[in-house]
C-alpha cells in the first residue's frame, strides 16, 4: 500500500481507495462484478471447497439451484 494525492484536494490517500476519504472524490471506482474470476477461487478456498476452474462453482450453484426449484415445484403441485 502507498500513498497517493487526492486529484482533488491534494490530501494523501491509500492508492487502494475508492474515494477521498476527506470529501468523496471517486478514484478507483469498484468493478461491477461482485464475483470475479479471482475472488470465487478464494471464496471457495475459504469455505474448504477445492476449486479447479470458476466454472466449476456455477455450474454447481446452477445445478443445485434448478434441483430446489424443482422440489418445490413438485411439493407445490402435490400439496
Amino acid at each position: 500500500m502507498s500513498l497517493i494525492d487526492c486529484a482533488e484536494c491534494k490530501t494523501p490517500i491509500s492508492d487502494k481507495a475508492i474515494a477521498c476519504p476527506k470529501y468523496g472524490y471517486p478514484l478507483n471506482p469498484p468493478s461491477g462484478r461482485p464475483f470475479s474470476e479471482k475472488n470465487i477461487g478464494q471464496i471457495a478456498g475459504a469455505t474448504g471447497i477445492w476449486l479447479t476452474a470458476p466454472w466449476v462453482a456455477r455450474m454447481v450453484v446452477g445445478v443445485v439451484t434448478v434441483i430446489v426449484l424443482g422440489a418445490v415445484g413438485i411439493a407445490y403441485i402435490l400439496r
